[in-house]
């Protein structure tokens, strides 16, 4: 066996000139590294070299450290001593602060790619928390609204509604339980100008709505008491955004006269500029009287007086030492006391307090808005740990290069601790720089969520601002991602001894196994949360497509539509049916229309509901009637819009005012209350009308009725002739495209009637489209999310791949001196690459099947498990990791083995 050479008398006599104490703790282990390399040197002329290296270095170090004797000195001092001389010292934070500021500069490579890759996290994370932080968190613009609660009446199925306005008053009428009690009902109306109509968001309030959320008019006044009688004078107090906007800022608006649906109503004031961060405060344009109720027509005032409308909701504060539950005790006893006084209207219906801190929007909709807000979270949260274990990935790279830099750094003196601070200052500087990019990406992506297209009274629900709150968010994020992602390397390079590092220098190693094994660990947490999004973007892409390949039940070709308000036009109750009929004929006698029809509502669209009792029929709740959506249509509704009569008749010209009550049912309805056939003939009445007993006439072929895809629901069609709605829908079937009627279905609502607003126009597909609106939305949002984790996953394998690749280039090129092929040599890359990915796809896939169940309740016509999904989505994810894989693995299969040989 033969004896590796030793390092030489010479050499070891040159490492007298090092001082001592340097001397004592490295001489042999430079002694050692300097026979490991003559061992591997090739021949004599390259062991001479090699020797020659060695000498030259302990001279020069030797040199460098005797000029540093001070220096040579802290470093053998007790380790509480250097950390408190050097880590302590403010004019130490502030060189290494500088120091690490012009490392960043002069390594612009680094310094981009750690910023855009961290504002990327950072930029998402901000506008999602925006959002939420708006919808649920944002504190809310009202004096204590600690004290503030919602008060809901039950609807027939026992859920939280809103309430009728005689019930507010009896709200309001219990003593010593509320400071003040408050309605308001949110509507559209009309707003006349030079330019036309313009449609506003709106809401009807009581006198007291101000005074209990503890708000103040920013110009002018609130309503008074004189305001809540029906028939007094109409008033408004418009929004701060409205009279900044629309009314120029004007002083002088403060009893002006709005021209709203025909009607006039005197402006008193100007909303307080705190509502206008809408976020789950949704601010009207413009706030009328009860006074104003005549602006909504005949039927919003008697509304007043029907306690089977519900239409309002109650807010109240709670007096001084009331608790929620005794207020919720005080209502469960009015609502005993109304179900006996009104057994007809309240038999059943419970009344329900929430506070409005806990309870911000509607209970039905808040379950839902949390559920939402906490997948968005959740779905930003992992974008950036994709983007974090790139930015670790990149600190990691960086601290291996400057081993040598960083070692000599201890060699000299330093501290472990000061070098330590000086990469994590690195980290710091590079996140925070991304953090404050991030909150410009958060401003732009505010602004992108702003454009969404929503309903009218829901305009800016999602472009909560950036303010104070998220930058601080933003700020907070960027700082413990430098911090956490920043420590590892930090660590290891105080901790780097400098013959360790000159020893894994001359082995050709950057790194040991440790950080191998968490820079492969990275990667697999960027491949399974790849794996969970992009199976996630795949789910909701299949059930999209299923629901748009489904048959919604009506004519979405060749037909076209318009919709208005006859009483936002100023037409007089008394006079809706000749306007309908006026526009009915317009429509019918418009070239190319084979059929026309008017309807209050379209099908998949949200619209009235009546409690209703059926002949004969008892529901589970015990209430003895049922909640049921209801239309009310003109003759020649089905046949235009393609419903089948599958028993009796349509609508006809002799169902009119005077003759008898008629109904029509969908086939939903006809199989759950006559479940043994005999739907036609079958009656029904409205809860409040114990007299009018309708019959019904016909069975028609059920639709969707508020969104595609839903459980069927049973339905009611009364004729517009006998219940002639507010909000008329003229649908028209024509022989060719249909989107050449629309201009005309357009121009013929204020040729009937001057001053008729156009409320929305388009075609019946169109209208299915905007059905899937909401679903198109997620898969786009998740989609590119999705991306955006592929990208993030993709260069994390790059990098891997080439660091490996950088510590066996020696390796590599003796395997290809020895005859082994490109295609060999890139293969064998890439299969030990392929050996981590398969751990994230196995990790991601076990967290996909462990996560799919909660997205049954979004998904229609896909299993939350679905192979093809599942199998897709690995092969996705396998094709991205062989291409990131590849492309260093080729670049490592072309290295020269005399190019390999030098380096070594």
């Amino acid at each position: 066996m033969n004896r590796p050479p030793d390092a030489g008398r010479i050499f070891r006599m040159l490492t007298r000139l090092l001082p001592e104490a340097f001397r004592r703790r490295h001489a042999e282990e430079m002694a050692a590294l300097v026979e490991h390399r003559l061992s591997t040197s090739p021949g004599a002329w390259a062991r001479a070299r090699v020797r020659a290296s060695a000498w030259m270095d302990v001279v020069r170090t030797a040199v460098g450290l005797h000029a540093n004797r001070r220096m040579v000195g802290a470093a053998t001092r007790a380790p509480w001593t250097t950390l408190r001389t050097q880590g302590g010292d403010v004019d130490g934070w502030t060189r290494d602060l500088g120091h690490a500021a012009r490392r960043l500069v002069a390594t612009p490579f680094f310094t981009l790619a750690g910023v855009t890759i961290v504002a990327l996290g950072i930029g998402a994370n901000a506008t999602v928390f925006s959002v939420v932080d708006g919808l649920l968190f944002r504190p809310l613009p009202y004096t204590e609204p600690e004290a503030l609660v919602s008060i809901y009446q039950d609807s027939d199925d026992g859920e939280p509604a809103l309430s009728s306005f005689p019930a507010y008053r009896d709200m309001a009428g219990v003593e010593g339980l509320f400071d003040g009690v408050a309605a308001v009902s949110p509507t559209q109306v009309s707003l006349e100008t030079d330019d036309g109509v313009v449609s506003l968001y709106a809401a009807y309030a009581t006198a007291s709505y101000f005074p209990v959320l503890g708000l103040t008019p920013a110009r002018g006044r609130w309503f008074g008491a004189g305001h809540d009688v029906a028939g007094g004078p109409p008033a408004a107090v418009v929004s701060h955004r409205f009279w900044r906007e629309s009314m120029g800022a004007d002083p002088d608006a403060i009893g002006g006269i709005l021209r709203l649906n025909g009607q006039s109503a005197t402006v008193v004031g100007v909303a307080p500029e705190a509502l206008d961060a809408r976020g789950a405060v949704l601010t009207p344009d413009v706030w009328l009287s009860i006074s104003a109720t005549v602006v909504g027509g005949g039927f919003q005032v008697a509304n007043l007086e029907r306690r089977q409308d519900h239409w309002y909701d109650v807010k109240a504060r709670l007096a001084p030492g009331v608790t929620v539950a005794r207020a919720q005790a005080a209502m469960d006893g009015l609502a005993e006391r109304l179900a006996a006084d009104f057994p007809d209207l309240n038999r059943g219906r419970g009344i329900t307090v929430f506070s409005l801190t806990d309870v911000r929007v509607h209970p039905q909709a808040q379950s839902p808005l949390v559920g939402g807000s906490v997948v968005l979270a959740g779905i930003a949260a992992l974008v950036l740990l994709l983007a974090c274990s790139n930015f670790g990935n990149l600190l990691l790279v960086r601290g291996l290069a400057r081993s040598p830099e960083l070692a000599v750094r201890r060699a000299m003196g330093a501290s472990g601790g000061a070098v330590a601070r000086l990469l994590l200052l690195e980290s710091l500087l590079v996140s925070l720089v991304a953090g404050a990019v991030g909150i410009g990406l958060a401003v732009l992506g505010t602004g992108l969520l702003a454009r969404i297209p929503l309903p009218t009274e829901a305009q800016g629900l999602l472009g909560s601002p950036v303010d104070s709150r998220v930058v601080a968010f933003s700020l907070g994020l960027s700082l413990l991602t430098g911090l956490v992602f920043g420590l590892a390397p930090a660590l290891r390079a105080a901790r780097a001894d400098l013959a360790d590092v000159l020893r894994e220098q001359s082995r050709g190693s950057s790194s040991g196994r440790g950080v191998v094994l968490v820079r492969g660990a990275l990667v697999v947490v960027q491949v399974a949360v790849s794996i969970v999004l992009v199976a996630g973007t795949g789910l909701l892409a299949r059930s999209l497509g299923a629901l748009a390949g489904l048959d919604p039940g009506f004519a979405v070709d060749r037909t076209a539509y318009v919709r208005t308000s006859l009483s936002q036009g100023g037409v007089p109750p008394e006079e809706y049916r000749v306007v309908l009929d006026e526009l009915l004929a317009a429509a019918g006698a418009l070239p190319g229309v084979s059929a026309a029809a008017a309807a209050s509502r379209l099908p998949m669209q949200d619209g009235s509901s009546t409690t209703t009792l059926v002949e004969g029929y008892e529901p589970r709740s015990g209430t003895g009637a049922v909640e049921l959506p209801l239309a009310a249509v003109s003759p020649g509704h089905p046949e235009t819009l393609g419903l089948a009569v599958l028993e009796g008749r349509a609508f006809g010209p002799d169902d009119i005012v005077g003759g008898e009550g008629v109904v029509m049912v969908d086939e939903v309805a006809a199989r759950r209350f006559w479940p043994n056939g005999g739907a036609v003939g079958g009656r029904v009445r409205r809860q409040a009308d114990p007299d009018a007993w309708l019959r019904v006439v016909g069975v028609v072929s059920s639709v969707p009725v508020e969104e595609l895809g839903e459980a069927p629901r049973p339905m009611l069609y009364f004729p517009a002739s006998q219940y002639t709605p507010s909000t008329v829908y003229l649908v028209v079937r024509t022989g060719g495209d249909p989107a050449s009627v629309v201009s005309a279905l357009r121009e013929i609502v204020p040729g009937v009637r001057g001053g008729l607003p156009v409320l929305g126009a388009g075609t019946l597909s169109g209208h299915l489209g905007d059905g899937l609106a909401a679903g198109r939305l997620g898969v786009r949002v998740l989609g590119a999310f999705s991306l955006l984790a592929l990208l993030l996953a993709s260069l994390g394998i790059y990098a891997v791949v080439s660091f490996g690749v950088a510590r066996r280039t020696s390796e590599l090129g003796i395997r290809a001196a020895l005859g082994a092929s490109r295609e060999r040599l890139t293969r064998m890359v890439v299969r030990e690459a392929s050996v981590t990915v398969l751990v994230g796809v196995v990790v991601g896939m076990a967290l996909t099947l462990l996560a799919a169940p909660a997205l049954s309740g979004v998904l229609f016509g896909v299993a939350p498990r679905d192979p093809v999904v599942l199998a897709g989505t690995v092969a996705v994810m396998v094709g991205v990791a062989q291409v990131a894989a590849g492309v260093p693995a080729r670049r490592a299969a072309r290295v020269d083995p005399v190019v390999a040989f030098r380096v070594e």
